[in-house]
């Protein structure tokens, strides 16, 4: 499997001060300056003439970057701009992997040496990975705090590569596919990891050949809400595989819930596993960036937010409008906070996401200062 592209971000911080003297929030110049060292630089330069807060231009419909108008100037129309190189969200990944006697043989073999592969390639370095078997060595243990505990604990890759593939049975030998118990298990074990790692992504992969039920009343829609409960709750997404033997249909609606849409489906052909893996690793990994502080002491409105795209680093950036959320997203592009509430990332919204994994010589900008252009 190959690295994906890399893709050259940087946050430009647009800073726009209706009066230099007071430190008044106003409008902002469209062309900051690049620090090519990485560190915080600043430069002053002229905004246009303000105009309805907010109306950005063509920006609403992802066109050229347009502040004319964003948030008003003074009479100088004095633009201190300040940028900064991005930081990629840390990545976390909890697996729970189905040992029932159902994935014995070629489907155990294919799914073990995917993510054997997974561990060990280079462009998986720095992930933390951690991992839970399902069912336990009981029959159909549906005790969720049984895998709570996961039986490798989260670490940096490739250093827990060793420990994780040493976990690995020799084959699949349990009784049952207790999914309801086991997936409530491993998303606590994950929300519980990403309350005390705020600043980092953490995500469940599931990977399964059995009809997720046997944990007495539970249905598939009770299966589904937990990971739509974890979503919801803190950000916790669930990916889901489906081997040879599931009914995809069910674990279509587990990822749906889970916000990933839908599973990665290689019931016909066990050896994807390890490029499904890949495809995961670059979903997760490339759409999430971390909100830097503002420089000078001063608070993120975030109402007062852009987000450009310049492609392949040339010309003249394009704004992405924001959207609510991720249902808000429509196949169209745009990006959303993590929490409306309480923000810490900003996450493209799959449109935008496929576009700029695309162009390896992107350039992205988080810009401060300005109304947020609506999506």
């Amino acid at each position: 499997m190959s690295r994906p592209a890399r893709i050259h971000r940087h946050l430009f911080v647009c800073l726009a001060m209706a009066s230099m003297a007071a430190g008044v929030w106003g409008g902002c110049s469209a062309a900051p300056v690049e620090n090519t060292t990485g560190s915080n630089s600043t430069s002053s330069s002229s905004s246009g003439s303000g105009g309805a807060g907010g109306a950005g231009g063509t920006g609403g419909t992802g066109g050229d970057i347009d502040f004319d108008g964003g948030g008003g100037d003074d009479d100088s129309g004095a633009c201190i701009s300040t940028s900064a190189e991005a930081r990629r969200i840390p990545l976390d990944i909890v697996f729970l992997i189905d040992q029932s006697g159902s994935m014995t043989g070629a489907k155990w073999t294919g799914t073990t040496t995917g993510l054997k592969t997974f561990f060990n390639d280079p462009a998986s370095s720095g992930i933390g990975a951690g991992l839970v078997y399902f069912p336990t060595q009981e029959p159909y243990d549906c005790e969720p705090t049984h895998y709570a505990l996961l039986d490798v604990p989260i670490a940096g890759l490739p250093g827990n590569a060793f420990d994780l593939s040493n976990s690995m049975p020799f084959d699949a030998t349990g009784i049952g596919t207790p999914t309801w118990g086991a997936l409530k298990g491993a998303l606590s074990a994950a929300t519980a990891y990403q309350d005390t790692h705020p600043t980092h992504k953490v995500v469940v992969v599931l990977a399964t050949d059995g009809d997720p039920l046997g944990c007495g009343s539970a249905t598939i829609d009770d299966i589904a809400t937990l990971a739509k409960s974890a979503r919801e709750y803190n950000g916790v997404r669930t990916y889901v595989i489906g081997v040879a033997g599931s009914i995809i249909n069910n674990l279509h609606k587990i990822a749906a819930a889970g916000g990933t849409t839908a599973a990665y489906d290689i019931t016909q052909d066990i050896s994807k596993f390890s490029a499904k893996m890949g495809e995961i690793r670059s979903e997760a990994l490339g759409c999430d960036f971390e909100i830097p502080p503002a420089p000078n002491g001063q608070e993120i409105d975030p109402n007062k937010v852009n987000f450009s795209y310049m492609p392949k680093g040339m010309g003249t950036p394009k704004i992405i409008p924001r959207a609510t959320d991720l249902a808000d997203c429509n196949e169209l592009p745009g990006w959303y906070y993590d929490s409306n509430a309480g923000p810490t990332k900003i996450i493209l919204c799959p449109a935008s996401c496929a576009t700029v994994q695309a162009d390896s010589s992107a350039k992205v900008s988080v810009l401060f200062g300005c109304d947020s252009i609506i999506h």
